[in-house]
């Protein structure tokens, strides 16, 4: 397994040594290791948008892909390392609720990590991303058993994303991420879109984000009306809210965790 590919997610950023001295600690332990960077510019701290940003890539990687994501607002702390091994993929990370989301939609066995033999160090550091998560991916990369990293776990910390839910005339969620773009994401999804309208609703939709109000739905950015803030059911399956060519949470003064709510008038 010495070719494994093993994949960085962070808040680094890639101004500092940080992103490198993990680098150098992988391919110290296994110079054959492709590594490959998913974005190192996360919001800092930002446990939600670390979720969600490993929960839509990953799945487009190669069977066997390693995927080590930190952001730990709790280094040092007594809260655990967690490793995790679906049937195409391995997970390393804090137990903080970040690797919540893809732990279960792969269905994956969970370990704590205990083999401190396997550490650059065991005492509590303040990188422990370098010292502890950056050499478990490494080890795994070799084919290390992960019954001999850790033991396994019934439970995991999870974030507090509520689901959406179908009440009356409309379907309520919330805004869960923000893009580049200033697109915004909510967990509103196409197959409870599809359901609530082939009960019987019709499709004169509305999008309650926050307190404002949008009228329009189109099929893709350039087929909008341009100006006008629209939703669309973006390329995850997930319902969007953007204004072509600008910023939909400057205009509309939107952010994650704001309601989401899609009615019919």
């Amino acid at each position: 397994m010495g070719k494994a590919l093993i994949g960085l997610l962070t808040d680094f950023g890639t101004g500092d040594y940080f992103v490198a001295s993990l680098k150098g600690v992988i391919l110290s332990l296994n110079p054959e290791a492709t590594i490959i960077d998913l974005t190192h510019d996360l919001p800092d701290f930002n446990l939600p948008a670390a979720a969600f940003v490993l929960w839509a890539s990953y799945r487009f990687f190669p069977a066997g892909t390693i995927f080590m994501a930190v952001v730990d607002p709790g280094v040092g702390s007594e809260r655990r390392i967690i490793l995790g091994r679906s049937e195409r993929y391995f997970f390393v990370g804090p137990d903080n609720g970040i690797l919540a989301p893809v732990l279960e939609r792969e269905r994956a066995e969970v370990y704590e990590v205990k083999g401190k033999n396997y550490f650059l160090t065991d005492r509590k550091t303040s990188f422990e991303a370098r010292d502890k998560m950056a050499p478990l991916a490494a080890w795994l990369s070799l084919g290390i058993p992960l019954s001999e990293l850790g033991h396994p776990v019934s439970s995991y910390e999870r974030l507090d994303f509520p689901e959406p839910e179908v009440k009356g005339k409309e379907i309520r969620g919330m805004i869960i991420y923000q893009d580049k773009f200033g697109n915004l994401v909510t967990n509103l999804n196409q197959q409870l879109l599809v359901k609530f309208l082939n009960s019987g609703r019709n499709s004169n939709l509305v999008l309650w984000a926050g307190k404002k109000k949008i009228s329009e739905m189109a099929s893709s950015y350039a087929l909008s009306s341009g100006e006008k803030p629209f939703f669309f059911i973006n390329s995850l399956g997930l319902l969007e809210i953007a204004i072509y060519k600008k910023s939909a949470a400057e205009v509309l003064g939107l952010a994650p965790g704001e309601p989401a709510i899609l009615k019919v008038e």
